[in-house]
């Protein structure tokens, strides 16, 4: 009887762990996805500042 709560307790555990790993990479994801769209963003603003005071000048 005993193995069986260890047997158990140790797949919740690894499941925990399993699902704590996906958390992370997801965040991870994310992060990654939130960055390269704001410097995407950053640069065509950029783009577009140089475009019109060369236009200006």
């Amino acid at each position: 009887m005993n193995e069986h709560f260890t047997g158990y307790h140790k797949a919740r555990l690894d499941a925990g762990y399993s699902r704590f790993r996906l958390l992370c990479v997801s965040l991870a994801m994310s992060a990654a996805m939130l960055m390269s769209a704001f410097l995407a963003g950053n640069t065509a603003i950029k783009k577009e500042w140089q475009f019109a005071s060369e236009a200006r000048v």
